[in-house]
């Protein structure tokens, strides 16, 4: 079963559930180089340093030394095993690599988890030939930590004599606090053991349940784990792969962390951290107390090699196996510190913006709006997968041009549209290119629809899956199209397979090309902001960060030539070409431990991006989430058919269970009036939020503006210069 063509709407109904080569390789028919600028892509490599050895002098009473200084840190790094200290210059707030002595007496914990407590890295190895997954850490008789001086810190290289694996890891000050990274080209493999995954400081920052605080994860628009604990530990804690789980080995299931990024609060001081470089190979863990010891901790972990399925016969018996050849990519985590009223996860999520900002990682300030845009997504029709493969119509181009006419009449000056199955044969399109079916009005039919939302002053996006295919339909070859497992076997998702990202890309090209000579305002993407895969194909043998190089090229390129990109979800490798998100979810998976969901995401997008949430016709809880809505900053949406949406029932669209139109007119009018009362702050960046009291949550923005949501009166206010 293909995940969104026919579970597109129940994603939306059932929301709450919701280097190697750095170059893009083999395109089919190569642009030019001024058009594809792949190098624009490619950070320079970390290099290892060739500096002096550092001399350590004047250890204090735990070993520790200065090791580089800024006016507002001091480093401090202990030689006998490269524990680390970030210590605030001003306020002599210190944070810790690993937990204080005195802390650990109070330990039960025994073994390899006892000694992991003491260690900068867990490493996970495994031995050739063997299935295995086995752990060292600093502690362990062979290890022995070479250090080596730098301006702003300090190199350490942990040689594993044991295994014959040595890797290092740079300690450096930064502006805002402390960055640590493993270069892809310090690390080294002579024998029989592999290396896995590393945890660079795992237990950094991490605190016990004296002091009231939060883990925050990346899980949805934001969670948190709060401790002390009130209620008992679902599960292993959270561990979550950055941008979904890697399906060429077969693994399968939600997108729960969007963003590479992190952090813990204790108190009134906190910490946030971003995965700065080979985060689409790495994973978010947070651990509550009482897991793997008293402590509470948030780490990222990166991953080197994959585990995979290997078939052993035609019976289809498999074995589960590792990948030799690892993922040679840079890795980099930066740590900022906040105290006071910013520590918390409003003043993590501000910090993340201003770095995306900072690195061009998001787009510019959206222009002020005198009315909020309303996400309206028409729905053509669809085709009957089997027998005579018909084409159901739900809304030709005529109809929907009366459908604008009538919002346009009532008030509605700020709508963007998306035609979805606009193309032939609906979602089968068996070719990906632009050619309208003719059932709606075919291509004339489509211009004429096109003018005429501009003659409203509206803006008008095709919808697009150029990601994903019918094996049965599309007119491509999956054995020479398809992305390849580990195995070699393309990937199915039933009769679906995906396409490798260079002929996602040369599709594009076509559309984006197509699509202006119509007109039209944009594209929005399906996969392209909420998935990445890797493709084992020898002929090409993309990596994820490949695949998201592509996708995000493909995005600029749209919004450059139409003025629009959209895209579900919209995972952080997308934003900075991304205009609109659709279906931003707006709950975490609290099974995951999370004990609160927060707006983390929608600080870091407001003002920049809109987005949107459940649409008002295909929410399970209307008024919450409306509300939801309201505080988290979102803008109105809506999928509609001219028909009933019972001509969809026997297509690949069904799900759509109440779309007609005549029927939601005057709710989508009523709900775009009430969300239009926000129309000043739709460019505003969201600045705070807060629990005011029970049921009641206040959200401020830039401008001074407070919208405070009440869940229990069921209703929002407005507070012009009110406090958050």
């Amino acid at each position: 079963m293909t995940r969104r063509k026919r579970l597109w709407l129940a994603a939306a109904i059932c929301a709450a559930a919701v280097c190697a080569g750095l170059a893009v390789r083999g395109l089919l028919t190569p642009p030019s180089a001024e058009s594809f600028d792949t190098a624009a892509y490619a950070p320079a490599a970390i290099a290892m340093p060739q500096g002096a050895a550092w001399q350590p002098s004047d250890l204090d009473a735990q070993g520790f030394a200065v090791a580089a200084r800024t006016q507002r840190y001091e480093l401090l790094v202990q030689p006998a095993t490269g524990q680390v200290i970030v210590k605030n210059a001003s306020s002599g707030e210190r944070w810790r690599s690993n937990p204080d002595p005195a802390a650990l007496e109070n330990e039960t914990v025994g073994g390899a988890l006892r000694k992991n407590l003491e260690s900068p890295f867990i490493l996970e190895y495994y031995e050739q030939s063997k299935v295995q997954r086995l752990v060292t850490n600093v502690l362990e008789p062979s290890v022995t930590p070479t250090f080596t001086a730098m301006d702003d810190g300090v190199a350490v290289r942990f040689d594993i004599g044991k295994l014959d694996i040595a890797f290092s890891m740079l300690y450096q000050l930064t502006a805002d606090g402390f960055r640590v990274s493993i270069p892809a080209a310090g690390i080294e493999e002579n024998g029989k053991f592999r290396i896995l995954s590393i945890d660079p400081l795992p237990f950094f920052g991490a605190a016990d349940d004296a002091v009231p605080g939060y883990i925050f994860v990346p899980d949805g628009p934001g969670g948190l784990i709060r401790f002390p604990r009130e209620r008992e530990i679902v599960g292993d804690g959270y561990d979550q792969y950055v941008y979904g789980p890697e399906m060429t080995n077969k693994t399968f299931g939600p997108v729960t962390a969007s963003m590479p990024v992190f952090g813990l609060k204790r108190g009134d001081r906190a910490f946030v951290a971003v995965i700065a470089a080979g985060e689409k190979a790495s994973a978010v863990r947070g651990l509550p107390s009482g897991l793997v010891s008293t402590l509470n901790s948030v780490n990222a972990r990166f991953l080197y090699r994959e585990e995979y399925n290997r078939r052993l016969n035609l019976s289809g018996r498999s074995l589960r196996v590792f990948q030799e050849e690892p993922l040679r990519e840079d890795r980099a985590i930066l740590y900022a510190f906040l105290e006071g009223e910013e520590a918390d996860y409003a003043g993590m999520a501000k910090r993340y913006r201003q770095h995306l900002l900072d690195a061009g990682q998001l787009g510019p300030p959206m222009d002020p709006q005198t009315d909020v845009p309303l996400h309206l997504t028409l729905v053509g029709g669809d085709t009957i997968p089997y027998g005579s493969r018909r084409y159901e119509t739900a809304t030709t181009f005529g109809q929907a041009e009366e459908m604008l006419e009538q919002l346009k009449e009532a008030g509605l000056n700020n709508v963007r549209v998306t035609l979805l199955n606009w193309q032939r044969e609906g979602s089968l399109a068996p070719t990906l290119k632009l050619e309208a079916e003719k059932k709606l009005g075919g291509e004339a039919g489509l211009k004429t629809l096109i003018d005429t939302a501009h003659d409203l002053g509206y803006r008008l996006y095709l919808a697009a899956d150029l990601v994903q295919g019918d094996s049965q339909a599309l007119k491509l070859s999956p054995k020479t199209n398809g992305i390849r497992s580990a195995e070699g076997d393309v990937l199915f998702a039933d009769e679906y397979f995906f396409l490798n990202p260079n002929v996602t890309y040369d599709l594009a090209r076509d559309l984006i090309r197509d699509a202006g000579k119509l007109g039209a305002d944009g594209i929005l993407y399906d996969w392209l902001g909420d998935a990445l895969f890797r493709d084992y194909n020898p002929n090409r043998r993309y990596t994820r960060n490949d695949t998201a190089v592509v996708f995000d090229r493909i995005l600029k390129q749209t919004r450059l030539e139409l003025g629009g990109a959209g895209a579900y979800l919209g995972n952080a490798y997308a934003l900075r070409s991304l205009t609109d998100i659709q279906r931003l979810t707006s709950e975490s998976h609290k099974y995951y431990a999370i004990d609160e969901t927060v707006p983390f995401y929608p600080m870091v997008l407001h003002g920049s991006i809109a987005y949107s949430m459940t649409d008002g016709n295909l929410r399970d809880n209307n008024e919450e989430e409306f509300l939801k809505a309201i505080e988290y900053g979102a803008v109105p949406a809506f999928t509609l058919t001219a028909e009933s949406s019972r001509t969809l029932m026997d297509t690949k669209t069904w799900g759509l269970f109440a779309s007609r139109f005549s029927q939601w007119k005057e709710k989508l009018v009523r709900e775009y009036e009430e969300f239009n009362r926000l129309a000043d702050i739709s460019d505003q960046p969201m600045i705070g939020h807060a629990k005011r009291a029970e049921g009641i949550f206040a959200t401020k923005y830039a401008n001074g503006i407070t919208v405070v949501v009440d869940y229990n009166a069921k209703s929002f206010r407005v507070e012009k210069g009110g406090a958050g």
